[in-house]
């Protein structure tokens, strides 16, 4: 933890499975996702999070399966899981402040 750590799709499966696992889905060339990227790395590397929940991203233009897989029809999409199960979701950028309330929802 203490970053946002890029995965392929072969190691999804791995990478979610326990604990709270917030995974951005991004594209390359979708301005929306650099914000969230930013906002996401503050969260995993300032903030009490960082220890607390484990930040991945797949980006779907290079990784598409998992995305196609879950229905990911737009970027940037965060998907929050726990212990293996999706809990929530939320489609478009939104505040570090937004995105604190979402995992905390869950810890």
């Amino acid at each position: 933890m203490g970053s946002v750590k890029p995965i392929k799709d072969t190691a999804y499966a791995v990478e979610t499975q326990d604990g709270l696992v917030l995974i951005d889905f991004r594209s390359d060339w979708c301005p929306p996702c650099t914000a969230v990227d930013r906002t996401l790395n503050y969260l995993a590397t300032v903030t009490p999070f960082a220890q607390q929940v484990k930040f991945i991203s797949l980006t779907v233009n290079q990784q598409p399966l998992i995305a196609q897989a879950l229905g990911v029809q737009s970027t940037p999409t965060v998907i929050l899981k726990k212990n293996g199960q999706i809990v929530d979701a939320v489609i478009g950028p939104r505040s570090a402040t937004e995105f604190e309330i979402l995992i905390k929802k869950y810890l």
